[in-house]
């Protein structure tokens, strides 16, 4: 298994577990929890329908290191990592 498919796994089952953990009591807890679990949820469902276009292109397009590659293989992770942190900031900069 390489970095991709390490990436991906990480993407499709332990964002949205860490999430779903992040989620439970969320009333409880601060801006910034509160942020990032909002844009880590939006980040990851905008990534997954990146990824699922992205499967659908024609096979000759599916070479190693392309632009396919990291749609699919990196995006699931990287969205939800950055929305998260996007959503977390700017809850605390509104001061919710």
């Amino acid at each position: 298994m390489n970095a991709w498919g390490i990436a991906f796994l990480l993407g499709l089952f332990v964002a949205p577990a860490v999430l779903l953990w992040l989620g439970h009591r969320l009333r409880g807890r601060g801006a910034a929890a509160f942020g990032a679990f909002w844009g880590g949820v939006i980040g990851h469902s905008l990534a997954l329908v990146a990824v699922l276009v992205a499967a659908h292109w024609p096979p000759v397009l599916w070479v190693e290191g392309s632009l396919r590659a990291g749609i699919v293989f990196g995006s699931l992770l990287g969205a939800s990592i950055l929305g998260a942190g996007i959503g977390a900031a700017v809850a605390v900069a509104r001061g919710r």
